[in-house]
């Protein structure tokens, strides 16, 4: 049977805190790691399958998105981290801070989702970007990272470390709801093992 995941918190969550303080953790750490690649952590619907070779649904509210770092949370109390995958990406270059920044300029510019380093921006891999970066003088190779490209200025912060989202304690509590997305679950899990 599948594992049901219907809640995401940030690591450093005061639920998660208190909890584990308090020793309520139904799932002792450390919790099972479920790689996800970025496209995948943009969905808030997915059937995947632990390294433990526990299946698993996230069936979280339309729209909310799995951030790198959170903790995904079923109603027994299991507890599942999300990481970043390794993926292909573009890694982008330039000879100088200021060239590096300009590039990046007319990549935002596009609404190109970037993750920033001090030596480079990384984004996923598009031909007709490489081109562009490539035209300003930039670098482009391709290199495999785990891809968590910054948040955007009216995100809770950059990246995952500011991702929060408020949580209601009768928010799980419907009976009706709970069966119904049990069985979403199971079909997500059968689905899985049907593309395998």
């Amino acid at each position: 049977m599948a594992i049901t995941l219907t809640q995401q918190l940030a690591a450093d969550d005061p639920i998660l805190q208190g909890q584990a303080l308090s020793g309520a953790l139904a799932w002792p750490e450390p919790w099972p790691v479920l790689e996800l690649s970025y496209g995948d952590r943009q969905r808030s619907r997915l059937a995947a399958m632990l390294p433990n070779g526990k299946a698993v649904a996230v069936i979280l509210a339309r729209g909310e998105n799995m951030q790198h770092g959170g903790v995904l949370c079923g109603e027994q109390g299991e507890r599942v981290v999300v990481q970043a995958a390794v993926e292909e990406l573009m890694r982008i270059r330039a000879s100088n801070t200021f060239e590096l920044m300009r590039i990046v300029y007319h990549l935002a510019n596009r609404h190109v989702r970037a993750m920033l380093t001090p030596e480079a921006a990384y984004i996923e891999p598009d031909s007709v970007l490489a081109d562009m970066v490539r035209r300003q003088g930039g670098l482009v190779d391709l290199v495999q990272e785990a891809f968590v490209p910054e948040g955007g200025a009216y995100s809770a912060g950059h990246g995952a470390a500011g991702h929060q989202h408020h949580h209601h304690k009768d928010e799980c509590g419907d009976v009706a709801r709970d069966e119904a997305m049990g069985k979403l679950g199971e079909e997500l899990s059968i689905a899985a093992h049907a593309k395998k």
